[in-house]
This record gives C-alpha cells, sequence and structure tokens, in this order.
C-alpha cells in the first residue's frame, strides 16, 4: 500500500509546481500572444498595471550633431606640379613658404621633348603661314579666270589641312603652359604654377634627371580657405537640410573654435558605411588649419518640430530599433524607428512616427522577449 501513496504524492506535487517558474511566481506563457509583429497583451496579465502609454507630439528643437572631420585643400586650390617631360633640372626659381601667381616660373628644365614640341608648333606656324598665301593666290588666280576650280580646291585643302595641324600644336603647347611668345629650341623650359599660392613642398635637386612619369616635385596650395571633409550617419542626415552654424576644433589646439559653413551635401549613402558625405568651407587666414588634420564639429541644425519619445520607449531589435505602436486595446505593433540623441532622458524620431500616434513609454521591455 505505501509503495502505491508515494507515487501518488509525487504526482500531486508535481501538478501543484506546473503554473509556477523556478522563483515561484506565476508563468507569464501566455500572457502575450503574437502574430508576425503583432503584440495582444491578455488583459489579466499582471505587466499590464507596469506600462504606461501616451500620444506622441512633436516639439520645437534645434539638435546638434557631433562628428569628426578631416582638414583638406580646396582641390581647385591645390596642385602638385610635376615636370610634364623627361629631362634634367637646370635650376630651381622659389622657395618654400614663397608665394606665387598663377603662371610664375617655379622651375627650369633641359629636355629634348620640349624642344620637340617647340619644333612642332614653329613649324606649324611656317606651313600655316605658306599654304594662307597659295591659298589668297589661288583664290586671286581663279577670280580672274587664270586657275581652274581644281586649283582653288586642292589649295583650300592644303589651307585647311596646315591650319589643322597648327591648331594641334598650338593646343599641345597650351597643355603644357609653354609661353609660345618666347618658347624656342633648343632652350630650357620654364615650368609653371597653374594656380596661385604658397609653395608647401619643393623637392628639387639641382642638375637631377627626372623621368616623365615621375611623382611631383613641387606642391602649391592656397590654404587661405579650407575645407572639412565629414561623414553624417544615417539617421542624423535628415537634419542636414538646415544648419545654421558649424563649429570647427583642431585636436591639436581643441580650445580654438573655427566657425565653418556647408558648401557640398551628399545626395547618396557610402553603401559600407551608411554615412552621408559632408564638406564644410572655413576660412584660414592665419594658416591654423593644415591638411589632413583631424577636427571635432559641432553642426547646429535649423529648428524644426521633431517627434521625441522617452528612451524607455525604443527597443533595440536584431537589425534595427523599434517602438511599441498601439493599434487597438492591449494590442500593440513593433514599429521601425530611426533615432538620434537629443539628451540624457530623450530621443529625436527622425521616421517612424507621426503626431498623435500612441506608443509605450513605460514597461516595454516586458514585451521585449515575446516571440
Amino acid at each position: 500500500m505505501r509503495k502505491i501513496i508515494f507515487p501518488l504524492l509525487c504526482l500531486i506535487m508535481l501538478a501543484s509546481c506546473a503554473g509556477r517558474n523556478n522563483n515561484g511566481a506565476e508563468s507569464v506563457q501566455h500572457d502575450v500572444t503574437v502574430q508576425g509583429d503583432t503584440l495582444v497583451v491578455n488583459p489579466e496579465a499582471s505587466m499590464v498595471a507596469r506600462i504606461r502609454t501616451a500620444p506622441v507630439a512633436k516639439e520645437y528643437h534645434e539638435p546638434t550633431i557631433a562628428t569628426t572631420g578631416v582638414v583638406t585643400a580646396i582641390p581647385t586650390a591645390y596642385a602638385e606640379v610635376a615636370a610634364p617631360f623627361a629631362g634634367r633640372v637646370q635650376r630651381s626659381l622659389v622657395r618654400i613658404g614663397q608665394r606665387v601667381a598663377a603662371g610664375t616660373p617655379l622651375f627650369e628644365i633641359y629636355s629634348s621633348d620640349y624642344s620637340e614640341v617647340v619644333k612642332n608648333y614653329r613649324q606649324s606656324v611656317s606651313e600655316l603661314e605658306v599654304a594662307r598665301k597659295a591659298y589668297d593666290r589661288a583664290k586671286n588666280l581663279y577670280n580672274n579666270k587664270v586657275a581652274s576650280s581644281k586649283d582653288l580646291e586642292e589649295a583650300q585643302a592644303t589651307y585647311s589641312h596646315a591650319l589643322e595641324e597648327h591648331r594641334h600644336a598650338e593646343a599641345v603647347a597650351k597643355e603644357f603652359l609653354i609661353d609660345l611668345r618666347s618658347a624656342e629650341v633648343g632652350q630650357p623650359m620654364l615650368v609653371r604654377s597653374p594656380i596661385a599660392g604658397k609653395v608647401m613642398r619643393n623637392d628639387l635637386v639641382m642638375g637631377e634627371f627626372i623621368k616623365e612619369d615621375e611623382d611631383a616635385k613641387i606642391v602649391v596650395a592656397d590654404l587661405t580657405k579650407v575645407w572639412v571633409k565629414a561623414n553624417i550617419s544615417e539617421k542624423e542626415a535628415p537634419m542636414m537640410d538646415g544648419v545654421s552654424q558649424v563649429d570647427i576644433s583642431l585636436v591639436a589646439t581643441p580650445d580654438s573654435i573655427f566657425q565653418g559653413k556647408v558648401v557640398y551635401k551628399g545626395e547618396m549613402l557610402d553603401p559600407e558605411t551608411r554615412t552621408m558625405q559632408t564638406i564644410i568651407e572655413c576660412d584660414n587666414p592665419k594658416g591654423a588649419l593644415l591638411p589632413n588634420m583631424y577636427a571635432h564639429l559641432q553642426i547646429r541644425c535649423t529648428g524644426h518640430d521633431y517627434v521625441v519619445v522617452p528612451k524607455s520607449a525604443v527597443l533595440q531589435g536584431e537589425s534595427q530599433r523599434y517602438v511599441l505602436r498601439k493599434v487597438a486595446e492591449n494590442t500593440y505593433l513593433r514599429t521601425p524607428v530611426s533615432v538620434t540623441s537629443l539628451d540624457d532622458d530623450h530621443l529625436i524620431v527622425t521616421s517612424g512616427l507621426n503626431s498623435n500616434d500612441q506608443i509605450i513609454t513605460e514597461g516595454a521591455f516586458y514585451l521585449i522577449d515575446s516571440k
């Protein structure tokens, strides 16, 4: 008889524990019903008393985006000057730190290729003059019925070909900034600065032979204005529609603040970093901002009405953040949102919610593990 009673007692004890978890609390296994992204909470569940909902509303804010950037020279104000032809350096005509105007000679180089370009140009000038005179003579003879139309056509064709060759030779010479008024065969070539600015680097060695594909020996740049390139995150990109002020501080001198303005805002995101490139232009009269310096940026955006929610309302999913939006009594929908920080307790929702949407503001974490 005892052998029968003992198993019965065990079964009764197991049945009494089945409705409790390891901590002795009532099981919440059936408190939430999940249908896709919709969560239906049992109105009799204990968590209902801990859940608070509220309608979202837009508030006026002037958000600030904090990011980092790199100082760069403005492309149109920066030139790496290389020798256009292979040749031997005759002499350098500038020093580091010297200011130069566009077209200022930087160095001289002896080059047979340069002489060939000048020779072709001079020859094209002579041939064009000869062809022009022959064409004029042929027209005069034709008008006086001495020459045939065939003679005129041949003279015209010769002149047209000579003109085409001359224009080509002139274009080649101008491409290398050759001063055609003074250039002569056998003379050294004067390599000139394509822009106005300051000589930032001069690595020329007198008498050295420079190859045609060798790196630039002289760098000229105008750094009175510079760019700071920064990347804005995907969630902050919508706030860049209006920027009222940009404060720039250098890592090297954090106490010095420079003012800048946005001159370019990317129209697409980098697929790998999910960021938008932004370029800020900054006055640099004292030259404190040097290319490749790191900078901290505080981008003050123009004030707008934004949806603001408490941080406790936003949950982190596997791939994105979301809130629980109320769609019916005790029924909530996981709604993806993009957010950015406002202060220690609140977030700005840049997409995903509209005014008067009802969301869970407290107690949302009770539903995090609902599957």
